[in-house]
């Protein structure tokens, strides 16, 4: 007898508290020569890095490479060079999510100018992941029952689960702030939130 079954995909979720926020800035400037422009960016950056340093970031979570350089043209003009804008992105990373809020506000009064805004995640997110593949089990099999009675036939127990390809629990983020706004008189407030870790499993269930 042909063995028959029901297949189903069902998702699960659960929530982790974050306890890690990684803040991506940069300090950039426009000028007509490049060892100013340059010289200037790199000052800035040095200021905010020194910053950063001083609210107790540790060295190992500063990540600061070089210094891009773009040349500017006016193409009405044959492409003629009318100057240079230096960019150094940077990131940090915040182990203490209460300071995120200094540090945002610490980073943008030291000099960077553009903020993208802070990616919060969880160092160990196994618990909730675990949690979010029983879900969608229970899910998956609610889902079967459900296919079962509407196809008249008797659901039998758990034949073969899959986890399907994942990308990953969401990652939700601030706001992005421009430097004016935070650089007011009033504090950066920050609400972390949960993440959502989703789960997604195909199930073959028997049938009778």
């Amino acid at each position: 007898m042909t063995k028959r079954w029901i297949s189903v995909v069902a998702t699960g979720e659960a929530s982790v508290a974050p306890d890690l926020a990684i803040v991506s800035f940069a300090v950039s400037g426009s000028g007509k020569q490049l060892a100013p422009t340059r010289d200037g960016v790199n000052a800035r950056s040095s200021s905010v890095l020194a910053k950063l340093r001083d609210l107790g970031l540790a060295e190992g979570d500063l990540n600061a490479p070089d210094v891009g350089i773009h040349p500017e043209y006016d193409y009405r003009k044959g492409q003629k060079l009318t100057g240079y804008r230096v960019v150094r992105q940077m990131t940090a990373k915040v182990r203490d999510l209460d300071r995120l809020g200094d540090v945002l506000d610490g980073l943008v009064a030291a000099g960077a100018n553009e903020v993208h805004g802070a990616q919060m995640s969880a160092a160990d997110p196994s618990a909730a992941e675990h949690e979010a593949l029983r879900a969608a089990i229970t899910a998956a099999r609610a889902k079967a029952a459900a296919l079962a009675e509407a196809g008249g036939v008797t659901l039998g127990g758990l034949a073969r689960v899959e986890e399907e390809p994942s990308h990953g629990p969401p990652v939700p983020r601030m706001r992005m702030m421009a430097a004016a706004e935070m650089a007011s008189d009033a504090p950066t407030e920050v609400a972390a939130g949960d993440l959502t870790v989703t789960r997604q499993v195909r199930a073959w269930f028997d049938i009778a």
